[in-house]
């Protein structure tokens, strides 16, 4: 299996970011697209999505990562695991520092999730092996890459002894996603504008990417229930970079974050977004 172990997985073309006809703020949304916004670090985060998933009847799931990056996780992930581990082991033994400890920090935790395939992959993939739903990987590789080549100095036993002397501390993710409400507007308040990591020029070319390989994927298969499942800053507004909500046109009654859902299906529906 080379690209994907779905048959059901569709991969739109990763090419350099086009206006799709829906490049201006106010543009008229795609019909029926809900954007579901998550904390990438959310302990809950697989049954949940599975949970919306499932309760909204989704047909064509459109996922914040890229073909490279699912690929890259998929051939590499195990051998970088073992790779951060190992050197996390000889970081412990320098300091005096009991591995399972280690391990525990938030930090190191983080580093092992990123490495991982995300949970709203997992999570949509196993509901479109059950539903025969579609799924498609909808991130810019381009960005991704120059990410990932971050990865050997982010595993390297240099950096992981500056991490382990940080403060062993993060915020909940219920503060995380209370934030999160704000800035996309959801929480009906004022928000701040939070910048992304990077250059703003970077993140605009990600955006439009996203929203051009959305709109090819929804002209595709003229899906019913679609739905787009990535972090919450790609459905923020009125920043200097414009994001994937403002470039599709999506309205706040179609935007949702993902602790809005009850862990178990609600025996009706969620309603389409129209």
């Amino acid at each position: 299996m080379k690209s994907n172990a779905l048959n059901n997985s569709v991969h739109p073309a990763d090419s350099k970011p086009k206006s799709a006809g829906l490049n201006q703020v106010g543009a008229k949304a795609p019909a029926g697209l809900i954007l579901l916004g998550t904390v990438h670090y959310d302990p809950k985060g697989f049954s949940r999505t599975r949970a919306f998933l499932e309760g909204h009847g989704t047909d064509l799931i459109l996922v914040e990562i890229s073909p490279f990056s699912l690929q890259f996780r998929k051939e590499h992930s195990s051998e970088l695991r073992i790779t951060f581990l190992r050197n996390l082991q000889a970081v412990c033994q320098k300091l005096g520092i009991e591995p399972g400890h280690a391990r525990r920090h938030v930090q190191i935790a983080s580093i092992l999730r990123q490495m991982a395939i995300p949970f709203e992959y997992r999570a949509s993939a196993s509901y479109a092996r059950r539903a025969g739903a579609r799924i498609a990987p909808v991130d810019y590789s381009a960005f991704s890459r120059k990410w990932i080549e971050t990865w050997p100095e982010m595993i390297s036993t240099e950096n992981i002894e500056q991490l382990l002397k940080l403060k062993n501390s993060s915020p909940s993710i219920s503060s995380l996603y209370a934030q999160a409400a704000m800035r996309t507007g959801i929480a009906r308040t004022s928000h701040p504008e939070i910048l992304p990591a990077g250059d703003a020029p970077g993140w605009q070319k990600r955006e439009e990417s996203m929203a051009d390989k959305i709109a090819t994927a929804l002209r595709a298969f003229n899906p019913l229930r679609p739905v787009y499942i990535g972090g919450w800053w790609h459905l923020s507004f009125g920043g200097s970079v414009r994001t994937l909500r403002e470039i599709l046109g999506v309205s706040p009654d179609c935007c949702m974050l993902l602790d809005q859902v009850p862990l178990r299906s609600a025996l009706e529906k969620i309603v389409p977004c129209m």
